[in-house]
């Protein structure tokens, strides 16, 4: 991680906790960092940015089945229709190309839906950029911008900035560019896919973690490519060693979040791109 990045992340990892303190504060270990917390999701109006089909159970599931139950909500936005989602689809050209990517389409959206269901959200949009080259769809902003003005989020729920996947990196741009200009204001809750983020927000997902599974195995195309289930509940047993457990307890789940104001979330981002 670039030395910038790491004095950023200490200097604003505090922003988060008024927002937090006024939520559901709670006791953490040092395992990770002084000023993480844990954290109890309330009911909460809620948008989660989710740039693949998939991402959103990955990266923050548990914490969003735990949301529900409290009565928030929510809308899934998929950023990307997952129409390069399968190595199948460069082995084909034409007609024949189209036609797999508009059956791959249909199955993401099938098995997305089914995912939300799981989890308790009913609320999904599409937005249908194309993945793998979000960066390049400059229209989803405004899209998204639409989105938001409509449901006025208290929580964004996104892929934090370092992670590696670009269309991941990309969302956060994105948000940024559809807000520009607006009077909107919330709390950005940076989740993490595949790059472990330096968290100041833990969410312990015991009660959820079998939901959490659950909504991961309606996403079967997804897992004939990749054990995605066995990796994203292997890092959700290993944050939990940042939760203040009893002696002797055995197993645990937690979800980890960089949580921020949209300003602080800017800022950093800004001077993170800029080096």
């Amino acid at each position: 991680m670039k030395q910038l990045t790491k004095v950023l992340l200490k200097r604003l990892s505090r922003a988060a906790r008024p927002y937090l303190q006024s939520s559901g504060l709670l006791q953490v270990s040092g395992v990770y960092n002084h000023s993480a917390m844990a954290w109890q999701p309330g009911a909460e109006q809620i948008v989660v940015l989710a740039p693949h089909m998939d991402d959103e159970t990955i990266g923050c599931g548990g914490t969003l089945a735990l949301h529900a139950q409290r009565g928030a909500q929510i809308t899934v936005v998929f950023l990307t229709d997952g129409r390069n989602g399968s190595s199948e689809v460069n082995t084909l050209y034409g007609q024949e190309r189209k036609q797999k990517q508009r059956e791959l389409i249909e199955l993401r959206i099938t098995e997305a839906r089914a995912a939300l269901q799981r989890l308790g959200i009913s609320r999904m949009v599409c937005l249908d950029a194309e993945d793998g080259a979000l960066d390049k769809c400059d229209w989803v902003a405004e899209k998204l911008r639409d989105v938001l003005l409509k449901h006025r989020p208290q929580l964004v729920y996104l892929p934090f900035y370092l992670e590696e996947h670009p269309d991941h990196r990309a969302t956060s741009r994105i948000l940024l560019d559809a807000v520009a200009g607006t009077s909107l204001e919330f709390q950005c809750m940076g989740y993490e896919v595949w790059t472990p983020l330096f968290p100041n927000c833990l969410v312990r997902i015991d009660s959820t973690i079998d939901t959490k599974k659950q909504a991961l195995q309606e996403y079967r195309s997804q897992l004939k490519q990749c054990d995605y289930l066995h990796a994203s509940i292997g890092l959700n047993a290993h944050r939990s060693a940042g939760l203040m457990n009893p002696p002797g307890f055995q197993g645990g789940y937690a979800e980890a979040f960089y949580a921020t104001p949209l300003p602080q979330y800017r800022e950093q981002f800004t001077a993170y791109r800029r080096h």
